[in-house]
């Protein structure tokens, strides 16, 4: 072989080793330029899953506080009149005069309304004569049988002087006759005169002078006494029953109640049991109590309602939750306790008695802590939620929604300066 063929040989094996290392290199910058491809894919598919990934659910949180339980109670009463008294005429007649003016006050024995006596004068008059006339055939029967006495037995028959014994008799029986005859006419005659039976404000004259009033359909005005009245309402069973003992214990009668009237004032008078029913009413397990109350200004209006605020005789501390806080399955009532970090958890609680919207604990949470009051279908146990900012409803005033959903027993927060007799009363339970 020639030197120049040898050169050409070595000529075509170098390129040829050339084209293997480039052919190498751009297989290499393919891999590359695929790997960092994909990672830029992967990367951005990352970034859009953690930014589909779903936010915190926001709830409306509670922190538990503590309450007394047996805190002063409100309950709807009724101003009641202890006496009532509807004018009726007890004779017929024509009205002569109304002698009062309508809505005044009045007092017993005051005239009311006159009616014509003209006719129930003149039966007196005549029951008179009828009377003197009695008395008369009366003493002549007696003169008679008198002298039948004093007369020989052997002039006069046993029968003349029984009958004139029987003309005695009669004659007496006529004179008492006609003085009751007397007695109704001169009490129909008084009827004329209608007169207040009891004092207290009287309503409006239903007849008028001129009118035509009989007893059996007229009904001329109503009186009402106004000073003293009583209030009555309804007390549960156990409050009454407490109640009555705390009577016993204390030796007098007076009920530790205020009145709040129609206008939201409290009225300043202190009242005083008056009489409580004899039956408890089976539908509602409430007692009906009756106080009495002076009511010399005329406040209290017969059959207008009023806010009884009642204190029961013991307190009843425990913390509360609101009853929509609450839920439930095979394992029992439980809440979600939120801690710091936002996480809930699920915590088992057991509950005592209702109070309107809230619920007593019994244990199982404690005094604040927080719990998640509202939005419940988006919390689950063990994630983080984004509670809403807690409010004081001591301070804060709440929508209109909100004070539609509050109870009615104004559960006033205890202070947690009061934990002492908290864990006491606790413990007690325990």
């Amino acid at each position: 072989m020639t030197s120049f063929e040898q050169n050409k040989n070595r000529e075509t094996a170098g390129k040829s080793s050339w084209n293997k290392k480039k052919t190498i290199l751009i297989i290499l910058l393919i891999v590359v330029a695929l790997f960092a491809a994909r990672t830029l894919k992967n990367g951005g598919n990352g970034g859009a899953r953690q930014a589909m990934q779903p936010q915190a659910p926001s709830v409306v949180v509670y922190r538990v506080a503590n309450a007394d339980l047996a805190a002063k109670r409100e309950y709807i009463g009724r101003v009641e009149p202890i006496q009532t008294v509807s004018i009726k005429p007890q004779v017929a007649g024509e009205i002569a005069q109304v002698n009062f003016k309508d809505g005044s006050h009045v007092k017993a024995g005051q005239l009311l309304f006159t009616i014509d006596n003209r006719q129930y004068q003149a039966t007196v008059e005549a029951r008179k004569a009828d009377l003197e006339k009695a008395e008369a055939n009366y003493d002549r029967a007696v003169k008679y049988h008198n002298r039948l006495k004093a007369a020989d037995k052997r002039s006069i028959s046993a029968s003349d002087l029984e009958l004139a014994e029987s003309d005695v008799l009669q004659g007496r029986a006529s004179v008492e006759q006609a003085k009751a005859a007397l007695k109704l006419a001169q009490i129909d005659l008084g009827y004329t005169k209608i007169t207040a039976p009891i004092s207290g404000q009287i309503g409006k004259a239903l007849y008028t002078k001129g009118n035509y009033v009989t007893p059996a359909l007229s009904e001329l005005a109503t009186i009402v006494q106004i000073d003293p009245v009583r209030v009555t309402f309804s007390l549960p069973d156990k409050d009454y029953l407490n109640q009555i003992e705390a009577f016993k214990q204390a030796g007098n009668n007076v009920y530790d109640a205020e009145i709040k009237l129609a206008n939201g004032e409290t009225y300043p008078v202190v009242g005083t049991r008056d009489f409580e029913d004899n039956t408890m009413d089976s539908r509602t397990g409430t007692m009906m109590m009756s106080l009495r109350y002076k009511n010399d200004s005329g406040l209290l209006v017969p059959g207008s309602m009023v806010r009884i605020t009642v204190k029961p005789s013991e307190t009843h501390i425990s913390p509360v939750i609101p009853q929509e806080s609450v839920m439930a399955d095979s394992q029992g009532d439980y809440v979600y306790v939120v801690d710091a970090s936002n996480i809930v958890h699920r915590r088992s609680v057991s509950l005592g008695i209702e109070y309107g919207v809230m619920r007593e604990v019994i244990s199982g949470v404690k005094p604040d802590e927080v719990i998640v009051r509202r939005g419940l279908q988006s919390v689950r146990p063990e994630i983080e939620v984004s509670p809403a900012p807690i409010r004081d409803a001591s301070t804060t005033t709440l929508e209109p929604s909100e004070l539609a959903m509050e109870s009615g027993y104004d559960l006033a927060p205890i202070p947690l300066e009061s934990g002492d007799k908290q864990e006491q009363s606790a413990e007690g339970k325990n």
